[in-house]
């Protein structure tokens, strides 16, 4: 008997709860909507959105992260258990609580009698305390939970996403706490609103050091995946708006390859987190059992 391993010990405790799937479901269809609009016509924002974002760049990442939401909220909606989407929870709520505070700090630079605006409004100073809620009373229901021993994602994989996760939560901070500054040696026009914007999409950075600090395939699977469609979106916006960028088209390509470097290091999480599955299985299979 393979004793290597060890079971769910209450399977039960480790589900997603029904409160957690409905949430995912009611907020999937916002974040497409926003989507489609920011990123496939990112120059009529002004007309069709919240607010006018400009340049359209600035709309096409902001609309990256919205699709790679709704993929992540999916996923929660048809979840097996908590632990696999769990490390998702902290990065949502610290992204939408940022916009959030934005949405205050910026109010008049927004179309106030836009339908757009009211559903902007209404997820970014509801979302947070949901999500956060949801989390904690899944996270302490999950944690009667035995989970068995698996594959953990390549250690230099981590390395490199943790160091990557802290360096854009700095430049979170950086855009955040002083967007005229550090906006200003932005690669490309913004203003304070759209700094602060940035930040919040920076801010999910936290995701990469979380990932990092845990390690476990089947906790950050569904992590990496969100960042395989929200890094291949933001490098294709990148090439496609290249001119946006204050020093020309030169300056898009560069950025774009450092986006596409870090989509590489997703990439290569992801196989390994497959092969050791692989081997893992294997192993068990030659072992005979598994309790």
């Amino acid at each position: 008997m393979n004793t290597s391993r060890t079971s769910f010990g209450d399977s039960s405790a480790d589900r997603v709860r029904p409160a957690t799937r409905v949430l995912a479901v009611v907020i999937v269809p916002f974040l497409v909507a926003a989507f489609v609009i920011c990123y496939l016509v990112p120059t009529r924002t002004a007309q069709l959105f919240a607010w006018g974002i400009k340049p359209p760049l600035t709309a096409m990442l902001l609309a990256a992260v919205y699709l790679g939401g709704a993929f992540f909220f999916v996923r929660v909606a048809t979840a097996k258990r908590w632990s696999e989407v769990a490390l998702g929870f902290p990065p949502v709520a610290l992204f939408a609580s940022l916009l959030g505070v934005t949405t205050v700090l910026h109010w008049d630079r927004f179309s106030h009698g836009h339908v757009a605006f009211f559903a902007w409004a209404g997820l970014y100073f509801a979302a947070p305390v949901f999500v956060v809620v949801i989390a904690v009373v899944n996270s302490r229901a999950a944690r009667q939970a035995v989970i068995a021993a698996e594959p953990r994602l390549p250690s230099p994989v981590r390395i490199v996403l943790g160091v990557t996760g802290l360096a854009e939560l700095v430049v979170a901070a950086g855009l955040f706490v002083l967007p005229g500054g550090v906006g200003g040696l932005w690669p490309w026009a913004v203003t304070p609103l759209t700094a602060r914007t940035l930040a919040a999409v920076y801010a999910l950075g936290l995701a990469n050091v979380l990932i990092a600090v845990d390690g476990r395939a089947a906790r950050v699977q569904i992590q990496l995946e969100v960042q395989t469609v929200m890094l291949t979106l933001i490098a294709i916006a990148v090439v496609l708006r290249r001119g946006d960028f204050a020093a020309g088209p030169g300056a898009g390509y560069a950025f774009a390859g450092i986006v596409l470097a870090e989509l590489a290091v997703v990439t290569v999480g992801l196989v390994g987190i497959a092969r050791r599955g692989a081997a893992a299985a294997r192993l068990g299979h030659v072992g005979g059992h598994r309790v």
